[in-house]
């Protein structure tokens, strides 16, 4: 009788132990909390959030505050670059005209500079019309973690650049790391 009943603590321990498991925070999860925390005034979007956006066709202005480099081995589809020191000027100048009713979505590798940029656009757009700055959630690296569409020079790719050898262990897929294109595991020829 004892060891039936062992058998069903450890059963009802399980059933609450391993979902627990399952949702502890993972390192990005870690940075975004931080950087929650860091800018509490920039909305953020969630990567299934701005996937469903591009899906049904709604007007995004999506912008990737990272570096050439970075934006060289790969990008989410419909991005343009800029530099994430930008001036709210600057964006008035290059963005204002073509804001109207639309959400501005920023991201870089996992949403530092992403951030800061979207903290300091973020009056100029609304007054030029747009319907919201975000911060997409995890940058680059939860979209390339959730296996979301990427593109690089020649095409669809599973290559990210990894910021820095730090940031690369918060890229999942490891085999995916490229610092120019074409050179990741995934990107050399067997």
């Amino acid at each position: 009788m004892s060891r039936s009943i062992t058998a069903s603590a450890l059963a009802v321990l399980l059933a609450v132990a391993l979902p627990a498991l399952a949702e502890q925070a993972s390192p990005l999860d870690a940075v975004e909390a931080d950087l929650r925390k860091s800018y509490p005034a920039v909305a953020v979007m969630g990567s299934e959030e701005l996937a469903t956006l591009e899906k049904s066709g709604a007007e995004v202005v999506l912008l990737d505050a990272r570096t050439d480099a970075e934006f060289g081995v790969s990008r989410i589809p419909g991005a343009q670059r800029v530099d994430p020191r930008m001036s709210a000027q600057q964006f008035q100048s290059t963005f204002g005209a073509n804001l109207k009713g639309k959400k501005v979505v920023v991201y870089c590798a996992v949403g530092g500079r992403s951030s800061d940029l979207a903290s300091r656009i973020d009056a100029t757009a609304r007054e030029a019309g747009a319907a919201g700055v975000y911060n997409l959630e995890g940058g680059i690296f939860r979209w390339h973690n959730e296996k979301r569409e990427l593109v690089g020079p020649s095409g669809p790719t599973d290559e990210v650049h990894p910021f820095s050898p730090n940031a690369a262990s918060l890229i999942k897929r490891q085999e995916g790391i490229a610092y120019r294109p074409g050179t990741s595991k995934l990107g050399k020829a067997d």
